[in-house]
């Protein structure tokens, strides 16, 4: 086993959905008025602004290639 790189060996990276700010820009369209744009909670990271790492699936260890 060895540290993931892509995370560091923490298990978790950002956001790409908020980019790890934890709120995600949203556009709703109103009958009369142009656009009203809100920052809300993302819906992917759940406002934390990480997810687990795709790579190590959060465990922050990666398989070593030759085992």
């Amino acid at each position: 086993m060895r540290i993931c790189a892509r995370c560091n060996g923490k298990g978790l990276v950002n956001c790409a959905r908020c980019e790890g700010r934890g709120t995600a820009a949203e556009e709703q369209l109103e009958l009369i008025a142009s656009p009203v744009r809100s920052e809300r909670k993302c819906p992917k990271c759940h406002g934390t602004g990480t997810v687990a790492c795709p790579e190590c699936e959060g465990s922050g260890t990666v398989e070593d290639e030759d085992d």
